[in-house]
């Protein structure tokens, strides 16, 4: 079993087989997308390697555990990953400041999320831990449901939830990070390696629970492994490239001091 709560430097396929089996509650997987030209991302079948994924964790999971996995539209596209976990959403991460790179075609701007589980009830899944705000008006709201085919139809148990309500499969409150972004530490890993905090730690939150050991096989610059320590989940963490591997580091041992790493102190 490999040590938890550290970010080991090397191949995710390898360190894979040093995960114990049913150990793991939640995956989270920000892999290669097999669109750019950096060495990393030079993948000649997105599908075959998101399948190869499917496999290898499944065996790491819990009973109900999940596993989100990032990538383009067509990422999961003709392979077959039902013989190994379950499907329960594609969520929508919508960025609507990317460039408008389209010429012949309408710009790309949303990635995917394949939000699965493996067996058929999740372990967990905290809806009030992720509340975002509503966009009715309370009055509004609590007049529909007053209609009688709501209060005594299939939908009689749709409540208005004065804490927010659920965030859905179309997530674009969550801003994407940018050159102003505080949070980004490295201009390498921009758009390609580095998530928002805020995204992360919505599927954090809502697919485990504090105790619970986390998988990052893909950990770029941290992201994973800072909102699980700051949300008192366990980890392990695995990452090839050594100079982000110390980033991550880091950012962790930030977290004990209460300063925040900002800027491009780091790459290029």
């Amino acid at each position: 079993m490999l040590l938890q709560n550290i970010i080991h430097c090397g191949n995710a396929f390898d360190l894979f087989k040093k995960v114990e089996d049913e150990s793991v509650v939640l995956i989270v997987c920000d892999s290669p997308y097999g669109v750019t030209k950096n060495d990393w991302d030079r993948i000649l079948s997105i599908q075959d390697f998101n399948l190869d994924l499917i496999r290898c964790f499944t065996p790491k999971l819990k009973d109900g555990g999940a596993l989100y996995l990032f990538g383009k539209p067509d990422c999961l596209d003709f392979i077959d990953y039902r013989p190994f976990l379950n499907l329960r959403s594609r969520i929508v991460c919508y960025q609507p400041s990317r460039l408008a790179q389209g010429r012949l075609n309408y710009t790309n701007n949303y990635d995917v999320i394949h939000y699965f589980i493996k067996g058929k009830r999740p372990k967990s899944y905290n809806l009030d831990a992720i509340h975002v705000a509503q966009l009715v008006k309370i009055e509004h709201r609590r007049r529909c449901e007053n209609v009688p085919s709501v209060r005594h139809g299939q939908y009689s148990r749709t409540k208005f939830n004065e804490d927010g309500k659920n965030p859905g499969d179309v997530w674009g409150d969550i801003k994407q990070l940018t050159y102003q972004s505080k949070e980004l530490v490295s201009r390498e890993a921009l758009n390609t390696i580095q998530k928002p905090e805020k995204l992360i730690e919505r599927i954090i939150l809502a697919s485990s629970d504090p105790g619970d050991l986390v998988l990052d096989p893909f950990a770029g610059v941290g992201t994973c492994p800072v909102v699980c320590k700051r949300h008192g989940r366990n980890f392990i963490a695995f990452e090839m490239k050594a100079e982000f591997v110390s980033i991550a580091e880091e950012r962790l041992a930030s977290l004990d001091t209460g300063q925040q790493i900002l800027g491009f102190s780091y790459g290029t």
